[in-house]
């Protein structure tokens, strides 16, 4: 964030973030992967970036990551698309699909990848093998946007740190970091007029 902050059009070069890619593979591989936008956030993949660590009834301990994956199968737009369509075109088209009531309704099968001994659990910027098992943990069914959407927007925080029993952080400092910021995002969304 630093380097992004430091960097500015007709500055030096290489650039403050150009010289922090250089010297930061992961971020760099990020930086140039693809990104295509979804025709529906119906029709998109979800995953979760840092590891989680369950803990059965006896105390055995499974590091996993959530995938989240739209039943609908997952659909992109090509760039020309985007621009012919509005900044809110994801919530736009969210909203008229579940108004449609029980037709509009759609589901994402959330699964579980397992980690093995030896993969890293404490840096979500380390994939593990997609020859690891998988499995279904349940379905989350979407049917309705929430009465008040934008009011409510104001007061939900999306702590990704879990607060149930059974299911713990793993040691990625990225979980910490991502609770901090999303403390202030939700204080700074409730103070804006």
């Amino acid at each position: 964030m630093r380097a992004i902050a430091a960097t500015s059009a007709g500055g030096e070069s290489p650039s403050p973030v150009e010289k922090f890619l250089g010297t930061h593979p992961s971020a760099l591989a990020f930086v140039q992967a693809p990104k295509p936008a979804p025709t529906s956030f119906a029709k998109e993949k979800y995953f979760g970036v840092t590891a989680f660590k369950l803990i059965a009834a006896d105390g055995k301990e499974t590091f996993i990551r959530y995938q989240i994956i739209p039943d609908l199968g997952v659909e992109t737009l090509s760039q020309v698309e985007v621009e012919s369509r509005g900044p809110n075109y994801l919530q736009d088209e969210i909203a008229a699909r579940v108004s449609a009531g029980g037709e509009g309704a759609f589901t994402f099968r959330l699964l579980a990848q397992i980690a093995e001994e030896g993969d890293v659990t404490n840096d979500a910027t380390i994939h593990w093998p997609e020859s690891r098992k998988v499995v279904e943990l349940g379905v989350i069914k979407v049917e309705e946007v929430v009465k008040d959407n934008e009011k409510e927007q104001k007061y939900i925080i999306f702590d990704p740190i879990p607060r149930v029993p059974g299911i713990e952080p793993s040691e990625d400092p990225l979980l910490e970091m991502r609770a901090a910021v999303y403390l202030i995002s939700g204080k700074q969304r409730r103070a804006a007029p």
